[in-house]
């Protein structure tokens, strides 16, 4: 309403546009270097840092507090795993994609993608910091060390990766220590898949004033830039990348209302909303993320899973106790993920599976056969397979419920899909 209002009372915008400019006078802004101050001292920010990183390995209290991140202070757990939430959720992780961290530091968020069953490769300018890294993931026995975590150094212009070769990208508090962010985004669009995505989560406008990052940089000169959005986005623009969208969210403690407001805020009555703290507090920290093509949904990380299973022949199987049976089922993909069968440690491929209840409908064995698919299945084709089944040695009478498994990951029913079942009669 207000928007359209604007054209006609231009001193209503006028009036919104100097509420704006007030929110934005108040806050502190860090240095913004130029872009030749940058690259003219990059090789010295990426010797600073590494600087850093040795300083902190010698102190064993500031050791222990980076092998314990998040959860180094209560301070900052809260907006830690706050922001990490919505990464996490912009990421749109699957089980087996191949994720870069970039700056990873001490590996910390490597770690728990690891254990999410992401293939992680760590990259940062210290050596230091990434051998703190290889230290966590080994004395903790959650590690997925069968997925191979990699822990590459780098030479702050390069990335050390093959050309579209990470299905992933993040970068969580590390982007605005980048001297050349134009050139390492051009890197980042460089070695990720066509379909893969970009997640940035840094600190907002005024973070080199604030006295963690004013004290570091006095010590030991790492850069403290203050991150340019708009530059991003034309840099982004410019690469190739899809879109750039932004995570507008406040941080955990700005907006707080009453029951009244919010009940009244849900019912349409928009005022009750206090907008302004909302406004005041997306300044504080950035999240977005960069596309590059088109998003490819398969069965690492799916949306929809939905099938249609039907069995030839009769509705009830009969044979003899200890006998094989062969059934001839057809299925069709009615969901919009593509479904891969190349199997996986990490999961992530679909198969047909068959549940043994009995007569009652109570479980015998859940896992009672799987079967492999011949292909992958993409949204609305079908495949057949033969399910290859050992009966059970005691005669009686039984059902089989058919279902798809998307392995490591969920099965199908659990999503809504509709299962299949019928009669076996073992004599």
């Amino acid at each position: 309403m207000i928007r359209q209002l604007l054209p006609r009372y231009s001193w209503l915008g006028r009036f919104l546009r100097r509420r704006r400019d007030a929110f934005r006078e108040k806050r502190p802004h860090g240095r913004r270097y130029s872009e030749a101050e940058l690259l003219a001292a990059a090789e010295e920010f990426n010797r600073n840092a590494e600087t850093y990183w040795k300083d902190l390995a010698a102190d064993p209290a500031a050791r222990e507090a980076s092998m314990r991140k998040p959860f180094a202070t209560v301070e900052d757990a809260s907006s830690i795993l706050y922001r990490l939430g919505i990464v996490l959720s912009e990421l749109r992780l699957g089980v087996g994609h191949t994720v870069l961290d970039l700056g990873a530091g001490a590996c910390w968020l490597s770690a728990y993608l690891n254990r999410l069953g992401a293939r992680t490769v760590a990259v940062d300018v210290s050596p230091t910091a990434l051998q703190l890294g290889r230290d966590l993931f080994r004395i903790d026995p959650r590690q997925r060390l069968d997925l191979d975590p990699q822990f590459l150094v780098y030479d702050g212009h390069r990335l050390p990766l093959p050309d579209a070769s990470v299905d992933r990208v993040v970068s969580f508090d590390a982007f605005h220590h980048v001297p050349n962010e134009s050139h390492i985004l051009g890197e980042i669009f460089r070695v990720l898949r066509d379909g893969g995505r970009a997640v940035f989560a840094e600190p907002g406008e005024g973070h080199s004033h604030t006295g963690q990052s004013a004290a570091e940089a006095e010590r030991f000169h790492v850069l403290e830039n203050e991150l340019d959005l708009a530059a991003v986005a034309r840099t982004a623009r410019t690469l190739g990348f899809t879109d750039m969208r932004l995570k507008p969210y406040p941080g955990p403690e700005a907006v707080t209302v009453s029951p009244q407001e919010y009940f009244r805020f849900m019912e349409g009555r928009d005022l009750y909303f206090p907008i302004d703290d909302l406004r005041r507090a997306l300044p504080d920290f950035y999240i977005f993320t960069l596309e590059k093509g088109s998003e490819r949904v398969d069965s690492r990380n799916p949306r929809t899973l939905r099938a249609t299973i039907v069995l030839a022949g009769a509705p009830a199987v009969r044979g003899s106790a200890a006998d094989e049976l062969a059934l001839a089922v057809a299925i069709e993909n009615t969901g919009d993920t593509l479904w891969l069968h190349s199997e996986a440690t990490t999961g992530g491929y679909v198969r047909l599976g068959i549940h043994l209840l009995d007569a009652n409908r109570g479980t015998i064995d859940w896992n009672f056969a799987r079967v492999s698919l011949p292909a992958d299945v993409a949204a609305g084709a079908s495949v057949s397979v033969e399910a290859r089944i050992r009966l059970p040695d005691a005669p009686g009478r039984y059902i089989l419920r058919f279902d798809m498994v998307d392995e490591g990951v969920t099965w199908f029913e659990q999503r809504g899909s509709p299962v299949t079942e019928t009669e076996l009669i073992v004599q």
